[in-house]
């Protein structure tokens, strides 16, 4: 059997590889597409990595459109609105599901000639790269979607100022529509909120790339450890690095800071005691330590819970207060609501609460143990098997429904 992944961007990409991997290893072949800006990532997995689109097309054409992952989007949106879009204001709503869009009709061509080429018998798209829905119809087999722990779940055929755009991807290429029928979703069950269609559970497995294991990973002396990062779609922790780096050198902890490229972490060169580490997998850095203090990213987070470690949040931006309100709702930590108006002794107690209190890693512990029971992307491959072999698996035990 043959199974293309569409990927999105490159962040996305520690998302789909536990699942393409099992599908590999149960002997299938597999294929990822994704934009030039994510082929790195993927080859880096030992998968089969195809390019699809132009990177400054694809980027020009989003750019038109806003989003809510940056400072000065609106803040402190209530509810799931990743799950019911409909809780956005319509103008916001519908300009970042064209963004979304935008990049899907950037890579629809070559996405399609690749589904057309290769002849796939199964399609597994991520949910926010809607170029993996058209591919499938264009060669006629199911497509499922795979989320990143959560998913924007816009609906198409109920939004009037959408529709063309949508209908579009599909009529430059004589195909009638297609629409999202299932998902497999990462997401912990404690933090999942119902979607609109049904979902396949999958355990989240934590997997940020490959590296060469050092002495340092095991932790020496008995002092606790703390990460540092806003993963590597952002730089909005960048200017408070030395304020924070101060804070947690108040509180006698080993401090780890995780950065894409050194030079972001300048500042606190000055600063003995700091490990600065580039591009370094999260998945092995963060069973080594303690605490985590991050941007609200939801890669970075889910991957911290993954690991059972407390997280303090420094959100500043909608979808970063989407996930600090996860961790504070769940007990998985604390989070500062407005960071850059943190001084050192805010974030040092802030820090020291989730280090000193043990029911902030008690919460995260108990959180990775439900992940545990979660099925395994070994038994979503067998239900997979049975999608493309033509089975409605929608009546599936391992599939919910809100």
């Amino acid at each position: 059997m043959r199974v293309l992944f569409v990927a999105a961007a490159g962040p996305h990409v520690p998302w789909i590889v536990p699942l393409s991997w099992a599908f590999q290893l149960a002997g299938h072949e597999v294929r990822v597409a994704v934009r030039p800006q994510g082929v790195d990532a993927v080859k880096a997995t030992g998968l089969v990595t195809v390019s699809v689109g132009d990177e400054a097309v694809i980027q020009q054409a989003q750019n038109r459109h806003s989003g809510l992952a940056y400072k000065g989007t609106p803040r402190n949106i209530t509810g799931n609105w990743f799950a019911r879009p409909e809780l956005l204001d319509k103008e916001l709503r519908v300009a970042m599901a064209s963004r979304l869009l935008a990049a899907a009709e950037a890579t629809a061509e070559d996405t399609v000639a690749l589904a057309r080429s290769w002849r796939p018998d199964l399609v597994v798209y991520d949910t926010v790269a809607s170029a993996g829905l058209v591919a499938a119809a264009a060669v006629g087999v199911p497509a499922i979607g795979h989320t990143a722990g959560y998913t924007l779940d816009f609906d198409y055929r109920g939004e009037p100022e959408l529709w063309n755009a949508y209908k579009g991807l599909f009529d430059r290429f004589g195909l009638e529509p297609v629409f999202p029928e299932i998902l497999v979703d990462p997401c912990p069950p404690s933090l999942r909120d119902p979607y609109r269609i049904p979902w396949a559970g999958m355990r989240l497995v934590s997997y940020n790339g490959p590296v060469v294991a050092e002495p340092w990973l095991v932790p020496s002396g008995g002092r606790p450890r703390v990460c540092l990062t806003s993963g590597i779609t952002t730089t909005v922790l960048d200017p408070l690095t030395g304020r924070i780096a101060r804070a947690v050198q108040k509180t006698g902890a080993e401090l780890v800071i995780a950065v894409e490229r050194a030079d972001r972490a300048g500042v606190v060169e000055s600063l003995p005691d700091i490990r600065i580490v580039e591009s370094f997998p999260l998945s092995v850095l963060l069973p080594t330590c303690d605490a985590v203090i991050h941007h609200g990213g939801l890669g970075t987070g889910m991957h911290t819970a993954a690991n059972g470690v407390p997280q303090v949040t420094l959100p500043q931006s909608t979808s970063q207060d989407f996930w600090a309100h996860k961790v504070e709702q769940f007990g998985l930590g604390v989070s500062i609501a407005d960071p850059e108006a943190a001084d050192e002794l805010a974030l040092q107690q802030a820090l020291e609460t989730v280090l000193t209190r043990p029911e902030y890693r008690e919460r995260a512990l108990a959180l990775q143990r439900e992940i545990a029971t979660t099925p395994s992307p070994a038994s979503v491959v067998s239900l997979l098997e049975d999608c493309a072999a033509g089975a409605d698996i929608r009546t599936s035990p391992l599939v919910a429904s809100a």
